[in-house]
């Protein structure tokens, strides 16, 4: 248990937890904001180039993160962004975003469009229907994406070693240094804290799923 205690007291590796995290709540937030709003639009709505759109945000999935990872270097260095906590956001929105259309439109497939056109009718904007009945009636896919967003985020590697910078490390990055070049029995300790804290994560998740709402 030593290591375990290590890895605990031990201030290496907390500054890269705290790096992982803020910008993992940062993407997943703006990804369910941002995929949520992109979802409603191909399924609620009927315009030129929907199927371009809902390919453009799906096309990161196919794309191999090595060239992904090169490409926004190469697009950060040109608009001369330079601060690596909004490079690296923005990079893992550009990542998470799809696993929250793809499960948001799932759900939206699935529900009756009836629903909300009864809300509209009975007085409600479409913004309050889309806050007073849609958001909540998919809430086990906004769930699910923010869970994948999120463990998609904590643990990007390969994007991230084209964008940090020596002031701003994350864990993956950490653990990845120490592999080529500290190894010790403290990585396993780390892995298998993470393996429980996603777990936990998923658990706690699912809290707030009500049984109903998955049938």
């Amino acid at each position: 248990m030593k290591w375990y205690e290590y890895v605990i007291t031990d201030g290496r590796y907390f500054e890269p937890f705290i790096n992982s995290i803020i910008v993992a709540v940062v993407a997943t937030a703006v990804s369910l904001i941002i995929g949520t709003m992109i979802s409603i639009a191909v399924v609620r709505y009927n315009f030129k180039l929907k199927g371009a759109m809902n390919s453009l945000f799906i096309s990161p999935l196919i794309v191999p993160s090595l060239l992904l990872g090169i490409g926004l270097l190469m697009l950060f260095s040109q608009f001369g962004v330079t601060n690596a906590y909004v490079r690296l956001i923005l990079a893992h929105c550009v990542l998470t975003i799809p696993y929250v259309v793809r499960s948001v439109v799932a759900s939206l497939g699935r529900l009756n469009p009836s629903v909300e056109e009864a809300s509209r009718v009975l007085g409600a904007s479409p913004l309050k229907t889309v806050f007073l009945v849609t958001l909540p009636l998919i809430k086990p896919a906004l769930i699910a994406g923010g869970f994948f967003a999120f463990i998609i985020s904590f643990d990007e590697l390969v994007v991230a070693l084209f964008l940090t910078s020596s002031s701003v490390t994350t864990l993956p990055l950490l653990i990845y240094s120490d592999i080529q070049f500290n190894l010790n029995p403290s990585i396993s300790a780390v892995s298998s804290l993470l393996i429980i804290g996603t777990v936990l994560l998923g658990l706690i998740g699912m809290k707030f799923i009500d049984k109903k709402d998955l049938y």
